[in-house]
Order: structure tokens, then C-alpha cells, then sequence
């Protein structure tokens, strides 16, 4: 069985046929569908770029193709390529047998709309929350709150209608978008055995951070996110770390992402004298890359305005890194109240650094207490969930057909 996967990443096919992905979605992302679908092909956008390759594993590969369309960034962009992308949706239905949609997202609901009129079954994988993610403030433009109410509408109507449903959280995104039939919760994480940290290395890691906390050298804040939007938040993360400086704490912060608010966020650096104090680092390959800089930080900071379950929080929960984070989403599911904060607010985020400093025991039983907790996102254990999702979509689809065979449809 084919299935179709729709989703709002981006990606580039270089002059050699290969599709690299601009966020996590390499090959070994789509494997995991492999493990129920004969093939899978995935519904997104590409842009053609002049390199012969990009130096990092591509998107494409054994049973894993793309429905290509044409790549466009914001809303004039979609309004001039609309009518084609409608005419190239309403094909794709008619391109493989199951459907799943990562949503919310244009791409998702493009399909859907196409899927709805022609009755196919399809999935639904819910991984975060346009009400918050387009919130005031998270993009810059006219569209936004139109944009915000439309999503919010559709992905209503996409859970309540989906054959199957999955979540990244355990309850916070099903209240919002309930399901009206078969659902389970899994994160898209992948956290197999070498990103979670050893025991042997977790008490020099905690050693190296207590070293930090003692003022012998600067604190090393780390963020991971991306810099296509504002939701992120690095901007209050920058107005935090000033704070603390300006009392007098050691802090240095580093930044991994990219995207068109990446110069915003330089300017922002410059312009509160912290230049010297923050390392833009630009987009790592997932994997050995970004543990290697999680091994380096002393601690990881999210202040996200709106998040489903992120993983770049696992992932530093995985080390063995304490972790701070804003009250939104799915987040307070993975860290109790007291290391959490309301977002936008850079007071609330140096008060909590700062509590680190007089209570200089309170990091490790917080750094013990994540990796635990992250332990539970390991891929063995998100890994059941997620055939079964496919399991139950291709069923569904299955069942749909001998139903539409016999009917004579």
C-alpha cells in the first residue's frame, strides 16, 4: 500500500535528482513509515537550487518519492501559485492509496480539501497549535489573524473527521482538537539509545555545570529552534540574557536555527551589546552535531510562545541538561511548574536563571528528573504507538475501498 504524506516543511532537490530536507525529514524520517507502507510519498514543497549536492543524507531514497510543487514563502507567494497548486492537490489524490496529514499546515489542508470531496479515509498526525503559534506577535503580517482562525477552524474539522488521529501531546492538544474516533499520542522525536546520555558521562556533564553555577566560569545557555517565525521567542530570550549580564552574571547564550528572522535577532544581539556573548550557529544536522553542542550547554532555555511537544526539548532533556521553558502547549507535561515561566516575559526568564545561582543544588535534581522523564520518549517506546497510527489508517483505507467496491462507487 502507497500512502501520501502531506506537510508544510520545505525542501531542495539539487542538480542530481536528490531531495534534502531544510529541517529533520532526511530519508530516516520516512522509513519509519515503511514500516506498514509499501511506499511513501511525500506532499510538500521543492525548490530547485544549482549544487550538485548539499553534504547531508537526502529526503529521497528506496520507496520514499515526492509529489512535488512548487515552493512559495508567505501568502502573496500561495495566492500566485494557487490555482496551481489546486490542480496539482486534486491530482494527488489520486496518487496512492492512504493518506496522513502532518498538520496544522497550508499543505495539510490543500490535500484535505481534495480527500473531503472525493470521501477518501485519511490520517491525521496533530503536531502543534495555530492559535498559539500565530498568535500576536509570532508573524508579521496582514494575513495573520485570518490565517490563525482558518487553521484553527480546519484542524477541528480534520481530527473530527480523520479514520485515525495522533497527537505529540498526551491530553493539552486533543482538548482543543478533539477526535471523533481511534487516537493515540506519540512525538515525531527520534531518540534512540546514543542520544540519551550515559551515567558514566552525566556526573562530569554535572560536574562541568556546578563549575558554571559556582561562577568559575560563564553559564552556557543553549536554544534550538527555528528563525522562519517569531513563536520561538529568541528575541525575549536576548532581552533575558541582557538582564542577567546587567546584574552581573557570567552568561553566554548560543542559537541554533535559521530563517528569515535570523538577522532580526543578530541586530537585536548588536544593539544590546551582547554580540560578544552570542554564538549564532545556524542550521546542524540532526544527531551527533547537535548532541555534541547539548554536551557543551550548562542549560537549555525555551521560551516559545507556542509549542505542541517540542523536541528539541527532549532532546536536551536527554543529556541530562536542567531545562527552563514557557507554559504553553504541551510543555508543561514534560516539566513541573516551578521551571516554568509565562512567555514574553524576559523578567520571568532572568528570575528563573537566577534561581539557579542561589540554589545551587536545585540543577542537578532537575537535570536526574529530565533525562528520566525524556527517557520515556525513546524510540522503542514512540515507536509502538506510531505503527499502530499506520496500522490503523491503512486498515481504515482497506475497509473503505471493499466498501466503495461493492457499492459499485
Amino acid at each position: 500500500m502507497r500512502v501520501m504524506v502531506a506537510l508544510e516543511n520545505r525542501f531542495l532537490r539539487t542538480t542530481n535528482g536528490n531531495i534534502y530536507s531544510t529541517t529533520g525529514c532526511d530519508y530516516t524520517f520516512w522509513c519509519r513509515y515503511l514500516q506498514v507502507f509499501d511506499e511513501v510519498v511525500v506532499f510538500a514543497r521543492v525548490a530547485e537550487v544549482p549544487e550538485t549536492e548539499l553534504g547531508r543524507p537526502a529526503a529521497n531514497g528506496p520507496n520514499v518519492r515526492f509529489f512535488l510543487l512548487p515552493t512559495y514563502i508567505g501568502p502573496w507567494q500561495f495566492l500566485r501559485h494557487y490555482k496551481k497548486l489546486q490542480t496539482l492537490a486534486k491530482n494527488a489524490t489520486y496518487k496512492a492509496d492512504a493518506f496522513i496529514l502532518r498538520a496544522p499546515g497550508t499543505m495539510a489542508t490543500l490535500l484535505w480539501h481534495h480527500l473531503k470531496k472525493r470521501g477518501i479515509p485519511y490520517g491525521t498526525e496533530v503536531l502543534g497549535d495555530p492559535l498559539d503559534s500565530l498568535k500576536r506577535g509570532s508573524v508579521r503580517s496582514i494575513f495573520r489573524p485570518v490565517a490563525r482562525w482558518r487553521l484553527y477552524r480546519e484542524l477541528i474539522q480534520q481530527c473530527k473527521f480523520a479514520c485515525a488521529a495522533s497527537y505529540v501531546t498526551e491530553f493539552t492538544l486533543q482538548k482543543r482538537y478533539p477526535p471523533s474516533s481511534w487516537s493515540t499520542h506519540y512525538s515525531s522525536i527520534r531518540l534512540p539509545d546514543e542520544a540519551i546520555i550515559e551515567e558514566k558521562d552525566l556526573a562530569p556533564h554535572l560536574a562541568s555545570i556546578r563549575d558554571a553555577i559556582s561562577e568559575k566560569r560563564a553559564l552556557r545557555i543553549y536554544h534550538m529552534g527555528t528563525m522562519s517565525a517569531l513563536y520561538k521567542g529568541q528575541d525575549v530570550l536576548l532581552d533575558a540574557v541582557h538582564l542577567c549580564r546587567k546584574s552581573g552574571r557570567n552568561i553566554e547564550l548560543t542559537l541554533l536555527g535559521k530563517g528569515r528572522y535570523e538577522r532580526y535577532f543578530i541586530n537585536k544581539a548588536e544593539k544590546l551589546g551582547l554580540t560578544e556573548y552570542v554564538n549564532f550557529l545556524g542550521q546542524l544536522a540532526p544527531g551527533k552535531a547537535v548532541i555534541e553542542q547539548l554536551d557543551a550547554a550548562d542549560l537549555f532555555i525555551m521560551p516559545s510562545y507556542a509549542e505542541g511537544l517540542p523536541r528539541s526539548l527532549v532532546e536536551a532533556m536527554a543529556r541530562g541538561l536542567p531545562c527552563l521553558a514557557s507554559a504553553v502547549g504541551g510543555i508543561p507535561e514534560l516539566l513541573d511548574d516551578e521551571y516554568l515561566f509565562s512567555p514574553k516575559d524576559p523578567v520571568a526568564i532572568a528570575k528563573a536563571i537566577e534561581s539557579l545561582f542561589t540554589d545551587k543544588t536545585k540543577f542537578e535534581m532537575m537535570a536526574r528528573h529530565n533525562l528520566q522523564t525524556a527517557k520515556k520518549y525513546h524510540t522503542d517506546v514512540l515507536n509502538k504507538r506510531r505503527v499502530e497510527f499506520y496500522r490503523k489508517v491503512a486498515e481504515e483505507t482497506r475497509l473503505a475501498n471493499e466498501k466503495r467496491c461493492k457499492s459499485g462507487g
